[in-house]
């Protein structure tokens, strides 16, 4: 019914495009968060709806008798859900820590305590010295790469060419002993008390052209993080005694607490969101529900996924996936260096094939759309193999921005067809864009997420059924007969 609806009221059709549908007319697109328009507005739709039998604005208004239903009017197996479970996850470096200190933030007023600050203190610290082994590390791989190259086109009469990657002697040494510490896996027993002293010769070596040169082909050193420049330039400053992380430090540390895989906190959303208005108030769920996030990280997805059937009873598994890291290499469980895309197209597999979520509502929170905005006009997005037969359209007024949102647009439909394929009970996969050091859209991804959990209790208010009042999601895919795969 809703899809005749919003074809004669001249909606147009893009492909593999969800809108949801509200009883007041406006539509909006699923996971964009923005009013599109509104069919009661039409001429020819408010023509069209009597003469066709279907809903107009006055026949769809809920018919609720107020006397009868009230705040105190809650099914029971609703009043047990009064602290709802929702479950994120995701690939290493997908962002994962960040949307939950994002919501600690958010939602907790005493933020992080002191004993939490502390632990985040000595995990920046640490992983200073992981961060300048990785460059070490490559600096020599690209270091011997170039002396071939070298020695190759090296005629005999020209000057000898200095490599790039080549670093001083006294550097050398200190680097060597770096490398030898972390192989060893003695970094426990050098750190805290002697990387103090060696922090400025960290920032110095981050800082010598060799370092720099490495850095700048930083998309082919897997294990390291897009923070690498942010914590690097500061050695000194965070390795200090007197050094307390600062909230952009917060949100820029990788994880949440050293050693930790699991994370977790309790909240609730009473801010008014906007596209929960089109319920009615009488009809709206209790307003004292609390949601309990669990954050899993990937090294404990990773262990056979034993922890994930402790969340059998969770209301959302909401997957996270960091659309900028499509180029980027990572190793695997059985240290095979692999594209970081696939590895959590894997992981999400892997998830939505899990029995404990068979009927669990799926949110996936596709992130990084600033560093991806970037880095799609440089790497093509062909480089992942599962994103070989992207094709832009190219128009007359064509940018970056036009090319970084089609991209966008692609990815999340790969996603969609992925689920769609796997599951077949015809759950919908919802789709939403976010930058996880942006609080805004971390806050708005939470309402979102409220606003699915929402709706889907309204439906098994209805005994299953879709309530007439209540948002639609609707798929253009299943109608229209110019409608193709991407």
């Amino acid at each position: 019914t809703e899809l005749k609806m919003l074809k004669f009221a001249g909606v147009q059709c893009p492909p593999g495009t969800h809108l949801w549908v509200y009883p007041d007319g406006n539509y909006q697109e699923e996971g964009q968060n923005n009013i599109k328009g509104n069919i009661w507005g039409k001429a020819t739709a408010r023509f069209l709806y009597p003469f066709f039998s279907l809903p107009t604005p006055r026949s769809v208004e809920p018919k609720l008798d107020v006397n009868n239903f009230s705040s105190r009017s809650v099914p029971g197996y609703l009043e047990q859900r009064k602290t709802q479970k929702i479950l994120l996850l995701g690939h290493d470096g997908c962002g994962t820590s960040t949307i939950f200190k994002q919501a600690k933030l958010l939602y907790k007023d005493e933020g992080f305590i002191q004993e939490e600050l502390h632990s985040m203190k000595l995990m920046i610290q640490s992983n200073i010295y992981k961060y300048i082994s990785i460059l070490l590390e490559g600096r020599e791989r690209f270091e011997e790469e170039e002396e071939l190259v070298l020695a190759r086109n090296h005629e005999p009469e020209e000057e000898e060419r200095k490599n790039i990657y080549s670093i001083n002697s006294r550097l050398k040494h200190l680097a060597d002993w770096f490398l030898e510490i972390m192989a060893n896996g003695d970094l426990d027993a050098f750190f805290p008390a002697a990387a103090r002293v060696y922090a400025p010769v960290v920032e110095e070596m981050w800082r010598d052209p060799s370092i720099q040169a490495t850095y700048h082909r930083r998309n082919e050193l897997h294990m390291l993080p897009d923070v690498v420049e942010y914590f690097l330039e500061r050695a000194v400053e965070v390795s200090s005694n007197e050094y307390e992380p600062s909230e952009s430090d917060i949100l820029h540390a990788e994880g949440i607490s050293q050693g930790l895989g699991l994370a977790e906190m309790e909240f609730s959303l009473d801010e008014k969101c906007p596209v929960s208005e089109p319920y009615n108030e009488d009809y709206d769920l209790p307003s004292n529900i609390r949601y309990h996030l669990i954050r899993v990280s990937a090294k404990g997805m990773n262990e056979g996924c034993k922890w994930l059937e402790m969340f059998e009873d969770a209301r959302a598994v909401v997957f996270c996936v960091a659309i900028s890291e499509y180029d980027q290499i990572w190793s695997d469980d059985t240290s095979l260096l692999r594209n970081k895309m696939l590895l959590s197209k894997e992981v999400f597999e892997s998830i939505l094939r899990h029995p404990c979520f068979w009927d669990t509502p799926f949110v996936l929170l596709l992130n990084k759309y600033d560093l991806f905005e970037e880095k799609i006009v440089k790497v093509p997005l062909t480089i992942c193999e599962w994103f070989s037969d992207f094709d832009p359209v190219r128009a007359a007024h064509y940018t970056s921005e036009t090319l970084a949102q089609q991209a966008y647009t692609y990815i999340a439909h790969k996603f969609k067809k992925l689920f769609e394929s796997i599951d077949t009970s015809g759950r919908k996969l919802y789709t939403f864009q976010l930058q996880a050091r942006d609080r805004s859209t971390v806050g708005a991804a939470f309402q979102y997420v409220k606003e699915i959990l929402k709706w889907e209790d309204s439906k098994a208010i209805t005994c299953g059924g879709v309530p007439e009042y209540s948002i639609y999601s609707t798929d253009y895919s299943s109608f229209s007969p110019l409608v193709h795969d991407c």
